[in-house]
């Protein structure tokens, strides 16, 4: 038996069995996608592709992967991690056009960050899950202020709220939508972060953003309220 969970495992873990698992996975949200009601609050030009673009830091806890998938935002590039479930999603993801850097806020921090930014500079928006690839829940790595400071381009909070959910047991508490539900897309303004060598502000904009993060996110489980 332990044989065999190994065997199941190292095939999951290879190139060709995570790219197996990333066609069920898109399958099987593509399917719950074509039944659900979709809305936008304050929606973003970014949903359309712009001309000339005006790329964005979209920031979004991990969490609500699944339904970023569903919804496949035009011109993204997504940070990505290259753990093994990490690498199902970014398969998935290539299949609504994104495209993929490889590391994390952890790992190789500044070689991803410099390879965002280019693609920041080529006009595509860059999307990063602050609390990814383990967590802890809902806490922020210093990724999408780090980018800012880098590129000099502004930050967009998003969550999503679906009347009727799965929760997976998870680590992030993965959302997935029920079939016939309403999924909501929370925008925020944009939010520019100053650049500044002050360690000691660079930790406030990190707690602010934090907090603030946090709090849309709570805003947008209530349906929107208070």
């Amino acid at each position: 038996m332990a044989e065999k969970t190994k065997w199941r495992k190292s095939i999951l873990r290879s190139s060709i069995g995570s790219r197996l698992m990333a066609v069920v996975l898109f399958s099987l949200i593509k399917m719950i996608w074509l039944t659900l009601r979709v809305r936008h609050v304050n929606p973003p030009k970014l949903l359309h592709k712009q001309r000339p673009p005006e790329p964005f830091i979209i920031t979004l806890w991990h969490e609500f992967i699944p339904s970023i998938l569903m919804l496949g935002p035009p011109d993204v590039t997504v940070l990505n991690s290259s753990h093994a479930d990490a690498r199902i999603l970014a398969y998935a993801s290539h299949f609504v056009g994104a495209k993929t850097v490889w590391g994390s806020s952890n790992r190789n921090p500044l070689a991803s960050l410099r390879q965002l930014n280019q693609h920041l500079r080529d006009g595509r928006h860059a999307l990063i899950t602050p609390d990814g690839p383990r967590g802890p829940y809902r806490k922020m790595a210093l990724g999408p202020i780090a980018l800012s400071h880098l590129s000099g381009r502004p930050i967009i909070f998003l969550a999503c709220h679906a009347s009727a959910s799965w929760r997976l047991k998870s680590w992030d508490k993965a959302q997935i939508p029920k079939p016939f539900s309403e999924l909501t897309f929370y925008w925020s303004a944009p939010i520019t972060v100053p650049r500044t060598k002050d360690k000691n502000a660079q930790e406030e904009s990190h707690n602010r953003l934090e907090a603030e993060l946090v709090a849309f996110t709570e805003y947008a489980e209530r349906g929107g309220d208070g």
